[in-house]
């Protein structure tokens, strides 16, 4: 084999779930970026639809079958995981790479899952190879995000985060992740260790969210352990928009909506309602508050603002997958542990606020 045929072969991946919501949206910022992925996933009829529209090719493979899946990834430099739900698809595929000695990422916010991959670090060191969950939207940029303001302060002791996320709607995998959620109940960073809690068990506003505040509940987000292993801040909590009034009724019923919710995802596939017009998408700002507080009362506070959360999501992961691929790491990894603090800001669009 020639040297440019192993390079070439070297420098492939592949991309597993590519025809979901944001996995098209992967697909879309491959191409852009030169990229020519390996596309795969348990839909053979969806495959052949992105081959005739990409000319990429896609390889239908089943999670179950476990030889299949192996031999599917025996060639690939790294796996990109985009299907949900990433508590049952994400233990088989990790296994799977560690196995054949092949990196993963994927773009899970699924806080128990997100936990498990980061368990992985001897597996991943002993196979040399990377496990870096949470390369899309919500880790990535809010991980940044609070490394950055962490170490704007001395001992930082407490740190809280808030998401607002616009998206083009919400995938099947997000409703499945936000329904695992509220049943799961809440989870805050308490004295180094996560603690239960109920779900939306805090709430606050956002520092300087004019012209009208955001208020925000806490929720169990995969940024809380992301941004503990990270920066190491011992009490750290994260919420998502809620009004006080919906805070209470979510503290009341949560465990029972979750459960409503994860019936009414399953029976549904992709994307709901009509696709806002173009020049809405890209008006759409999705923003993050960080606030950090020091034993001594002295505080830090910054806002990240980025664009529509499906396409920062596609352009963080392929901006991951470029950094691995050029560099690689090894180890069970978050976003900030193998890519920097400052990786979130080389996605187009992004910035941070200091306020």
């Amino acid at each position: 084999m020639s040297e440019g045929t192993l390079a070439t072969r070297m420098r492939t991946w592949m991309l597993y779930g590519a025809y979901g919501t944001t996995g098209r949206l992967i697909v879309d910022e491959a191409l852009r970026r030169g990229h020519r992925p390996i596309l795969s996933g348990r839909d053979a009829a969806k495959l052949q639809q992105l081959q005739q529209s990409t000319g990429l090719e896609t390889a239908h493979v089943r999670l179950e079958r476990a030889s299949e899946l192996r031999a599917a990834i025996s060639h690939m430099r790294c796996v990109v995981l985009a299907a949900g739900p990433f508590e049952v698809t994400g233990p088989i595929m990790r296994a799977a790479c560690l196995e054949a000695r092949c990196s993963y990422l994927d773009i899970n916010a699924a806080v128990d899952d997100f936990h498990q991959a980061l368990a992985c670090d001897a597996g991943a060191r002993a196979a040399g190879v990377a496990v870096i969950p949470g390369v899309g939207y919500g880790v990535v940029f809010g991980e940044c995000l609070a490394a950055q303001t962490a170490r704007r302060l001395r001992d930082t002791t407490s740190l809280r985060l808030s998401l607002a996320t616009e998206t083009e709607g919400r995938s099947r995998a997000a409703t499945l992740t936000v329904a695992s959620a509220l049943v799961r109940g809440g989870l805050e960073v308490q004295n180094g260790e996560m603690r239960n809690r109920p779900i939306a068990f805090s709430s606050w506003l956002a520092p300087n969210s004019q012209p009208s505040a955001r208020r925000f509940a806490a929720m169990p987000m995969a940024e809380l352990v992301a941004a503990h292993r990270s920066s190491g801040v011992p009490n750290i909590v994260a919420g998502i928009p809620m009004s006080l009034a919906a805070a209470v009724f979510v503290r009341a019923t949560g465990p029972w909506m979750g459960k409503v919710l994860a019936r009414t995802a399953a029976r549904r596939s992709g994307q709901a309602g009509a696709s806002p017009a173009p020049a809405a998408i890209a008006a759409m700002r999705s923003r993050i508050w960080a606030e950090a507080r020091n034993d001594e009362g002295k505080t830090a506070a910054a806002m990240l603002e980025t664009g529509e959360g499906y396409r920062a999501a596609a352009a963080a992961t392929i901006r991951a997958v470029e950094s691995l691929l050029q560099t690689p790491r090894i180890g069970a990894l978050t976003p900030v542990q193998a890519f920097g603090a400052d990786f979130a800001l080389g996605v187009p669009g992004t910035h941070i606020q200091e306020l």
